[in-house]
């Protein structure tokens, strides 16, 4: 990217989010990724690429201060942050396979992606004991949204709508 577009995006970006705010967006994706590394270990056959990172970032930022300047609004609440990530992080794919590297790791940027949605709907949760028949039926409905990451479109208002559709059912069903 040349030093003029540079200069241009991080004055749009800067109209609408502050230096520490785009600081802490890049932070935290940035932290959620290397918590995903870890967990799922991936050295040795996956790299995190910074420099699509980065781009990643921007697109995103970009993204939301378009929202916000369109809706007139002052805040993206984090169910837009997190669907926007998703889907940037789904075109750019900054998880990058190593040579060599088993067939499993086709997927490891839809991986993320789940991850990110599925941590940011609170919807699953490996220390809690669910039912048999529910855990079943969770593993089924994360393998079909899985499935729905790889294989179909995936912009951020599905992305959206789908963590929007995951807190409305919490809701119906939470009794009080």
């Amino acid at each position: 990217m040349d030093k003029e577009r540079v200069k241009e995006l991080k004055e749009e970006l800067n109209e609408s989010f502050s230096d520490a705010y785009i600081r802490n967006a890049g932070t935290l994706i940035h932290k959620l990724a290397e918590q995903f590394y870890k967990e799922n270990n991936l050295q040795g056959k996956i790299y995190f690429n910074d420099d699509i990172f980065s781009y990643c970032l921007i697109d995103i930022l970009v993204d939301l201060a378009r929202l916000k300047h369109f809706h007139d609004i002052s805040r993206v609440n984090y169910v837009k942050f997190i669907a926007y990530t998703a889907s940037w992080c789904l075109k750019r794919k900054p998880f990058q396979i190593i040579e060599g590297c088993e067939e499993e790791y086709i997927y490891i940027n839809e991986r993320f992606a789940l991850t990110l949605l599925l941590q940011a709907g609170d919807c699953y949760d490996e220390n809690v004991n669910y039912y048999e028949e529910d855990r079943k039926d969770l593993v089924k409905g994360i393998g079909q949204i899985y499935y729905h990451l790889k294989y179909r479109n995936t912009n951020p208002q599905t992305l959206e709508l789908f963590l929007i559709g995951l807190e409305n059912g919490r809701k119906m069903h939470t009794v009080k």
